[in-house]
């Protein structure tokens, strides 16, 4: 190992150390380090051994998913470099896509949303994500937030279309996905900016499920 790899490692290992049961470091500081090798992003590695870390995890199941990760890791680069070939070599990119493969997003589907938008994937992504998350159909999340981009609305306002979506999915009396999703449509691109919900509602709302 060189003295180079020795120090890119150097940084991850004190952060899991005492984070992760010892028996899982030696597994998880060589996934790391093939990481490393391979101009990967460390960070999301590190942070998925520290929330199994912290969850109590087994070991084997803990540097299993790290693996995992890895994998998705690659994965994520080669759509990255497929659908914005300049934006290959950026660690937030190549994560982003890593996330949203874990997610649970047709890599297809992340490959179209990428090639449709010059700016980080990170917002439309999670957007899309959000949305497939609430049963709305794929391809038709999808074209709502190109068209939602093609209106102007970028980064974290897609996240707002999210939101809005999810909302009209709910309203009383009830909407159907294709329902929210063209009402959504409509009031483009005027969308609320979506506001978090009050620290006492979250704390009464954790209080009632305890």
């Amino acid at each position: 190992m060189t003295l180079l790899l020795l120090l890119l490692l150097l940084g991850p290992h004190a952060r899991l150390e005492g984070r992760v049961p010892g028996a899982a470091l030696p597994g998880l500081d060589s996934l790391i380090a093939q990481a490393v090798a391979e101009s990967l992003p460390t960070e999301p590695l590190v942070q998925k051994a520290l929330e199994g870390g912290a969850k109590g995890i087994p070991v084997p199941r803990l540097v299993n998913g790290v693996r995992h990760g890895l994998v998705q890791l690659r994965d994520a680069r080669a759509i990255v470099s497929r659908a914005t070939p300049a934006r290959a070599s950026l660690d937030g990119d190549v994560a982003a896509v890593a996330a949203a493969l874990a997610r649970g997003l047709d890599p297809g589907l992340i490959e179209r949303l990428l090639s449709a938008d010059s700016e980080p994937p990170g917002p439309v992504l999670h957007a899309a994500a959000d949305l497939v998350a609430h049963r709305f159909p794929a391809d038709s999340a999808a074209e709502l937030l190109r068209t939602a981009q093609q209106q102007g609305l970028h980064g974290t306002r897609l996240l707002d279309v999210a939101v809005a979506a999810s909302h009209e999915l709910q309203r009383e009396g009830g909407r159907t996905p294709t329902e929210a999703l063209a009402r959504v449509r409509a009031m483009l691109p005027n969308i609320p900016v979506a506001t978090p919900p009050h620290p006492r509602t979250v704390t009464r709302r954790a209080g009632r499920g305890s």
